[in-house]
């Protein structure tokens, strides 16, 4: 398939420069580029969109360069935001790029074990670009070739400007220099003659293109796709997908696992073109199966087993599978419980937020209390008489019972009240 034709079935078209640059990316050894602002330590699920896109050029043979935009990010992109926001000092930065950079580079390597492609990748700090570079250099390079007129005409700027409550400071306001200067210097040093973006970064990304066009009279590109909404019409990566880490230690792969588990049947087919690399025949089969029986959740279970294992490997994946017919599907409970090994009870400990008890036996209202199962031992007696407490699947009846090591599972007490909600207990 064309490059252009899979980019639209996926979900991935909205605004381009110029149509040629299909057929050019349709071929091998070109390269593009993206930028992430180092906010974090941690890409989220949003930023995995952006990197899904990139992916679909990578596996034609093109080169991605990962910008991570350090000097950008001492300024700030003025965005949709009220006021500016705050500096990070160099040492959180510095750890963010490291951190991003190994992210992608796992998150790449999952790829190729998925899907059998290689993938040319380079990640490069904007830093270096601005270092020795001085102040009135750059306004030869890049101010003398952009008006004022069309800065402050940008939606984002303008909104800003005009708003009596509001102002915009010169820093932010040469935001888009920067990164148009971030796109001369890779097409000059790199042959970078694409950048990709969501499609509220128009402004900044048509500004070096146009940078290109005048200083060099050469053509660069920019395509971008349409901010993503899902059935209930709520931005894709604008909301709880910014929340939603791409890091195990901040997100575990359960929790990005149960999301995808649990969206809707509306948005499982897009997502699977969107998200994954699977192809179309594929994703077909998959959307046939899952509507011939919706309650099965067979699509949602393989769009969560694919992403999960995209970003956090193929065992975080299968934990994550393994944690969730624990919790969630009444058969064999106690089985799996004994069958866990060491990372797998880490996993189920640290998702239902599990609490370390020291070796003596307690009432089972107090485990219950002081587990934070319930707020109150009023409150676990009230389980109890209505018969919604259990302790490693075993219905709870009197509220003197007393629970101590010898209960434990595979060392850890299960701990359910109603049908889903669990905690667990580990004994030191």
């Amino acid at each position: 398939m064309h490059l252009r034709d899979e980019l639209e079935k996926r979900w991935f078209l909205y605004q381009v420069t110029n149509e040629s640059v299909f057929d050019t990316f349709n071929e091998w050894w070109q390269s593009f580029y993206f930028g992430v602002d180092p906010t974090a330590d941690s890409l989220h699920l949003g930023n995995f969109v952006v990197f899904m896109q990139a992916v679909n050029y990578m596996k034609r043979g093109n080169k991605l360069y990962l910008i991570i935009w350090w000097a950008t990010w001492m300024i700030g992109d003025p965005g949709w935001k009220d006021s500016e926001r705050s500096f990070l000092d160099d040492t959180t930065l510095e750890h963010n790029v490291k951190s991003i950079t190994q992210q992608v580079w796992h998150i790449l390597q999952n790829l190729k074990t998925l899907s059998g492609y290689d993938f040319d990748f380079e990640v490069l700090n904007n830093e270096s670009f601005y270092t020795n570079l001085q102040y009135t250099q750059f306004l030869r390079e890049v101010g003398k070739y952009v008006t004022v007129n069309n800065m402050i005409n940008k939606e984002t700027v303008k909104k800003r400007v005009e708003d009596p409550k509001q102002s915009i400071s010169y820093t932010e306001f040469s935001y888009m220099l920067m990164q148009a200067y971030d796109y001369l210097k890779l097409y000059q040093e790199n042959n970078v003659t694409l950048q990709i973006s969501w499609s509220d970064q128009w402004w900044n990304i048509v500004t070096g293109v146009d940078l290109i066009r005048k200083k060099l009279d050469k053509q660069a590109y920019w395509a971008t796709w349409p901010l993503v909404v899902d059935a209930t019409g709520k931005k894709f990566g604008k909301s709880e997908w910014n929340a939603l880490r791409l890091d195990p230690k901040k997100n575990s792969p359960f929790s990005i696992y149960q999301y995808f588990l649990n969206v809707n049947d509306d948005d499982v087919e897009r997502y699977l073109k969107l998200l994954t690399l699977l192809d179309f025949s594929t994703i077909q089969d998959i959307i046939q199966k899952h509507e011939s029986n919706p309650a099965d959740r067979h699509g949602q279970t393989q769009l969560a087993q694919y992403v999960t294992q995209t970003v956090f490997g193929e065992h975080a994946a299968q934990q994550a599978a393994k944690i969730t017919n624990l919790l969630f599907s009444s058969n064999e409970r106690v089985q799996t419980l004994k069958e866990l090994n060491q990372n797998e009870q880490e996993m189920l400990i640290q998702t239902t937020h599990g609490k370390q008890f020291s070796k003596q036996t307690y009432k089972i209202v107090d485990l219950c209390t002081q587990s934070e199962l319930t707020a109150s031992n009023g409150g676990a007696k009230k389980l109890i008489q209505s018969w919604s407490l259990y302790c490693n699947e075993e219905q709870i009846t009197d509220p003197q019972q007393e629970i101590g090591p010898d209960k434990a599972i595979n060392n850890i007490i299960l701990l359910r009240k109603g049908k889903k909600t669990f905690k667990t207990v580990q004994f030191i």
